[in-house]
């Protein structure tokens, strides 16, 4: 059993108690992460798979460079469980090929499906000549523990069509270096009970918005088939500024999708450094952190999603000490879901046995703290 997937109490508080310093906050999460067991983890998602639990997570190396970002290098790895308390370490199953150069330098967070008897491993992952351009591949297994890239190809290889309404934004940072950074990333699919067809939602950049940093959307594409070829839709979520041509987020990462009592319910996390400061001026910062979860709603799938509320913050959410949360169900009659991320200050999993109980009843929606 891998140490890294075991989360405590003392994560949570941990991450919390940094959260609260005032000031020498970088230096507490270096000096944390510095006495961790293994690698640096995070990006957790889990597939139920019948009685079994089947866990995907982003490892990057334990001795970080100090001129490079700690999420520079990641691979892909898995375990198993029947509880999500005693796991099976399955180790590395998918890591960054120099065969590709599309997916050279690191992989980042994906989506696992399952259907007639094939596994289905969609994740993003950068080259190492840019970083800043993200693609989605595929990978496939017979088993759920061997996988195989479906080709050696992003999903979207068609530039032209994804421009019509995604692209990159420009960032310059603090020391004056300017980029452009393409968010394609952290994809998470639904089939539409209706239709039969596959719905993947994306962390994107909207076009329309990139003169600005504040592009953040949730992006959209459409496939009679779960390997595809996927037809790219306009943005699913574009939360614009009131009165501007911004968005409220840089971005919106780790999206995901659960259907309930007539409507589509669309989750996601930012980052509060990368939230508009106009709009948080406007609601104020209260529930605002780390790890807080936004809530949006639509009629359809293809949205628009709107807020749930004018501070569309999910209860409870802001207090795990956990980013990236998402849900899982764990009863068949998809009822009973729990909450798991990871614990962004010292870079572990939000997974077991921490488990945070969800109630889910009509529209409103809290984690039990």
């Amino acid at each position: 059993m891998n140490e890294t997937i075991i989360s405590t109490q003392r994560d949570r508080r941990i991450t919390n108690f940094i959260d609260s310093l005032p000031r020498g906050r970088n230096f507490s999460i270096k000096v944390m992460r510095s006495l961790r067991k293994g690698g640096l983890t995070w990006d957790p998602w889990i597939l139920k798979d019948d009685g079994t639990y089947r866990l995907f997570y982003l490892v990057g190396p334990k001795v970080i460079d100090p001129l490079k970002p700690w999420w520079m290098e990641s691979a892909i790895y898995g375990a198993t469980s029947t509880d999500m308390k005693q796991w099976t370490d399955l180790g590395k199953i998918l890591e960054p090929t120099e065969k590709n150069s599309w997916e050279s330098q690191r992989m980042l967070a994906g989506f696992a499906y399952k259907e007639n008897g094939i596994y289905y491993l969609f994740y993003s992952a950068s080259g190492k000549q840019d970083i800043w351009n993200e693609e989605i591949g595929l990978a496939t297994s017979n088993d759920g523990i061997h996988w195989q890239r479906y080709c050696d190809r992003p999903l979207f290889s068609n530039m032209k069509q994804r421009d019509n309404w995604y692209g990159k934004y420009k960032f310059i940072f603090p020391e004056g270096e300017q980029i452009e950074h393409r968010h394609w990333r952290d994809p998470y699919i639904v089939k539409d009970s209706k239709t039969l067809k596959y719905y993947m939602f994306i962390c994107a950049a909207a076009r329309r918005q990139q003169t600005s940093p504040f592009s953040g959307c949730v992006g959209l594409a459409v496939a009679d088939s779960i390997d595809g070829p996927y037809q790219i839709l306009p943005p699913a979520c574009m939360p614009f500024m009131e009165g501007t041509n911004e968005s409220i987020y840089i971005e919106m990462e780790r999206p995901q999708v659960i259907y309930k009592n007539g409507k589509y319910h669309l989750f996601f996390s930012c980052w509060p450094h990368r939230t508009n400061p106009q709009w948080l001026g406007q609601v104020g910062k209260d529930k605002i952190t780390e790890s807080s979860l936004y809530h949006y709603v639509s009629d359809q799938i293809t949205g628009p999603f709107k807020p749930v509320s004018n501070k569309p913050v999910v209860i409870g959410s802001e207090k795990t000490g956990m980013y990236g949360t998402n849900f899982v169900f764990t009863s068949n009659n998809s009822e009973e879901m729990v909450a798991y991320g990871w614990f962004h200050n010292i870079l572990t999993l939000g997974i077991s046995p921490l488990l945070f109980n969800v109630s889910f009843d009509n529209d409103s929606i809290t984690i039990n703290i």
